[in-house]
């Protein structure tokens, strides 16, 4: 993948405006589907309860009042002028789009009344439900499909309907069933019109909100990174001036003291050789000049502590010696090894002193070792640097405060470099820091 693209990635990825309407966009597509599916099924609850109100009005508004009693019993006894008179009263009041067939059953499950003339008086018996409804009274249903439903004759001709009968009751006590057979499809085109609205202010109401939020998220996110950015340019500037205040103290001591203690060394040097002093003379004359050249060494070291020396690759050698040049007054034996360091940046052959000098500080200071070996090393891809010393080491749970805080600024450092750091110590068996930071192609 190119690298500009791989940018890109990142830099959506990292976006808070990116990820709140990625998010958004998730959620927004969960709660849909979810409400998709709420939705539908209280639509087609909704749809059902129609054509079940629809169902009980005619029985109750229009087939009830056209059955007197005598006329009721005719049609359980299958009398043709009782046929016939309701037939003609009825007519017309059961013309309805959704209404597919119609059906009236005797209690015995006999067919008394039908718009299909050649069904009247045959016995097909009543389903469970049926019976229940004939029983209990109110109104039932049966989709089709159920295997429950009633005999094929009755449906034949149908498709996808739903069965929806309601009781009725002469004024003579005679009970029979009206049975309407109502298309799916009109109670799904009905169900649309009842979920489509809602489905409308429900998504819309969602997405307004992103859109709502969404800019507001904008603002805010600017005015972080104006916060952010002015933040970091005073931190920035803290720094520089730290920085230029160690530089003066550093070049004070460099042209003062040292120059002056380098100075002494020579003056005593010179008087050492002078060939008409007494050997106790000169003997203490050249003890006190290599304590003054040990001293002009840790002053070195202080000084690169306080203001690092600008770090190049090829330079790195030199640098690292630098840093472990005190362990001889120490009694402690250093070695330097740099190997294809030329490869890397000087941005990364800076985090590599950085990350040696504090290994080597605390090495110094806290590990009481007899040795302390240096490697830097790199196949062209990878650079790693090892510090490693043969001292008392620690536990990382008892390690001194001040070494935990050195630890944690080197992590630190590390991971915003974008490289790994691994710390291993145990006490009485020494320490080892490995860094290992990708090299640049």
């Amino acid at each position: 993948m190119p690298s500009g693209r791989r940018h890109l990635i990142r830099s959506l990825v990292k976006s808070p405006i990116a990820r709140f309407l990625a998010i958004g966009f998730v959620t927004l597509v969960i709660l849909t589907l979810g409400t998709n599916i709420l939705a539908t099924q209280a639509a087609n609850r909704e749809a059902l309860a129609e054509a079940q109100t629809i169902n009980e009005v005619l029985a109750t508004s229009v087939v009830n009042p056209a059955l007197p009693s005598g006329m009721a019993m005719g049609l359980v006894k299958g009398n043709a002028g009782s046929l016939d008179r309701f037939d003609r009263i009825i007519a017309g009041r059961l013309d309805l789009d959704s209404l597919k067939r119609t059906y009236i059953w005797s209690e015995q499950g006999v067919v008394v009344y039908s718009d299909r003339t050649e069904l009247i008086g045959r016995d097909f018996g009543l389903t469970p439900e049926q019976q229940r409804v004939f029983d209990e009274g109110g109104t039932g249903q049966l989709v089709e499909g159920d295997p429950s439903t009633t005999a094929p004759a009755l449906t034949a001709g149908t498709d996808n309907i739903v069965q929806i009968f309601t009781r009725i009751e002469a004024p003579n006590g005679t009970k029979l069933l009206f049975e309407g057979y109502y298309s799916l499809d009109g109670i799904e085109q009905r169900r649309q019109q009842i979920y489509e609205p809602f489905n409308f202010i429900t998504v819309g109401a969602l997405v307004l909100l992103l859109l709502l939020v969404a800019p507001i998220l904008v603002v805010l996110t600017r005015q972080v990174k104006v916060a952010a950015f002015e933040r970091e340019r005073l931190l920035r500037g803290g720094l520089e001036a730290s920085d230029a205040e160690r530089r003066r103290i550093a070049r004070d001591l460099h042209d003062g003291v040292v120059q002056d203690l380098a100075g002494t060394s020579f003056s005593i040097a010179a008087a050492a050789r002078e060939p008409d002093l007494s050997p106790n003379v000169k003997t203490s004359l050249m003890s006190a000049n290599q304590a003054i050249r040990d001293t002009l060494k840790s002053l070195r070291a202080l000084l690169a502590e306080i203001h690092p020396p600008e770090i190049h690759a090829d330079r790195l050698a030199a640098a690292l010696a630098d840093l472990t040049a005190p362990a001889s007054a120490l009694g402690i034996q250093a070695s330097i090894s740099v190997e294809g360091a030329e490869t890397a940046t000087d941005q990364q052959a800076a985090l590599v002193w950085r990350v040696a000098q504090e290994a080597v500080r605390n090495a110094l200071r806290h590990a009481q070792a007899s040795t302390i070996a240096v490697t830097v090393r790199s196949d062209g891809k990878v650079l790693v640097l090892e510090v490693v010393d043969d001292g008392i080491g620690f536990a990382a749970d008892a390690a001194p405060a001040s070494d935990r805080y050195g630890l944690r600024g080197m992590t630190s450092l590390v991971k915003d470099s974008g490289g790994r750091l691994r710390v291993d110590s145990a006490a009485g068996e020494g320490t080892a820091v490995r860094l290992e930071v990708a090299v640049d192609e």
